[in-house]
């Protein structure tokens, strides 16, 4: 195919994309969201954001935006990524190997976040997909087929700020694919799920979550700190008064296995050393311990405790309050219930 012909099937899949995209949910904004740091190796591609106003009430979309391309897979990675002051620089270096699917358009597939009201995090979590693809060769869409679905535990989607994700392919309401001039393209959706729905999944199946998913929600709708399909009723952690009941809630998702001295600060995978904590607290703590082992490792901090506190006979403690000391010391209190 000669370069003109690759330029109009390149902009005819583009249009016709945009064709399907804005019938099925409402019409896009005029510019695309581009990523900076996929100059040159997406070209043309990027993410949009936009009501979903053909789904309903305000609702959201966040897709990506070009992995369909015909010129996808990319050749590119980029390198010696260097971002001051809103410019970025970069170096483009070939793969040693490209995926080939030559049954797809490009990646086969366009991954898609709905959410009640507008937010920002699901452009986080596109932007982790389009790095787990474009970057590490993950075929999202491979796996999703062959698992029926694919689970992902805490995908960081902004600062400190983590969710679990369950990816299937898209269900009526929604098209589950679409039809452009290079081929069948699939639509996955990614939708927030809960610790205990991720466990779940595990021994049941995620075709079994999502079943159970649709039955309460038809358009995927993603909801952070949603009550639970499975366990909707809250936890009454002053009713935790042993180490058994906790363990059995942490098997089931409802709890995580929390170090209170971490492991990679020389911690030991001991009783004493554990807590059982909700999912918030656990990575309240995971995100301020991030921020110790960064000063630690510029040699700022000396010494680190971590003290629970607990309430009457709970074996989930109240809160916990962790001190770093040294020469640029850090304390919080994390708020567990």
């Amino acid at each position: 195919m000669t370069e003109v012909n690759q330029e109009i099937l390149w902009d005819n899949v583009y249009d016709a994309r945009t064709a399907v995209f804005e019938k099925k949910f409402g019409l896009f904004p005029d510019e695309i969201l581009k990523l900076g740091h996929m100059t040159g190796v997406w070209p043309g591609g990027g993410l949009f954001k936009s009501k979903a106003s053909e789904l309903g009430d305000d609702l959201w979309l966040y897709t990506t935006f070009g992995l369909t391309n015909p010129d996808m897979p990319t050749q590119y990675l980029p390198q010696n990524i260097n971002q001051t002051d809103g410019n970025i620089e970069l170096t483009l270096t070939k793969k040693e190997t490209v995926p080939v699917y030559p049954e797809r358009p490009g990646y086969g597939y366009e991954i898609i976040v709905i959410t009640q009201g507008e937010a920002d995090w699901p452009l986080g979590l596109l932007q982790w997909a389009v790095n787990a693809e474009m970057l590490n060769d993950a075929d999202l869409l491979g796996r999703v087929k062959k698992y029926n679905g694919l689970t992902i535990e805490d995908v960081m989607v902004g600062d400190g700020d983590y969710v679990n994700v369950l990816i299937t392919q898209a269900h009526s309401p929604l098209p589950g694919s679409f039809t452009l001039p290079n081929g069948e393209g699939q639509l996955l959706i990614a939708t927030v799920i809960t610790d205990d729905e991720m466990a779940w999944s595990m021994k049941n199946g995620r075709d079994k979550l999502l079943a159970k998913l649709l039955a309460s929600n038809d358009k995927q709708v993603s909801v952070i700190n949603r009550p639970s399909v499975l366990n909707p009723a809250s936890i009454n952690y002053s009713d935790i008064d042993n180490r058994e009941q906790a363990e059995e809630l942490a098997a089931q998702g409802m709890l995580r296995k929390t170090y209170l001295f971490p492991l990679e600060f020389g911690g030991q995978d001991d009783p004493m050393n554990v807590v059982y904590l909700p999912k918030t607290a656990s990575l309240s703590k995971k995100v301020f311990d991030q921020q110790v082992m960064e000063l630690a490792q510029q040699g700022n901090i000396s010494n680190y405790s971590a003290s629970p506190n607990y309430q009457a006979d709970s074996f989930i403690p109240e809160s916990i309050d962790i001190v770093a000391d040294g020469e640029a010391g850090i304390s919080t209190r994390i708020e567990v219930w």
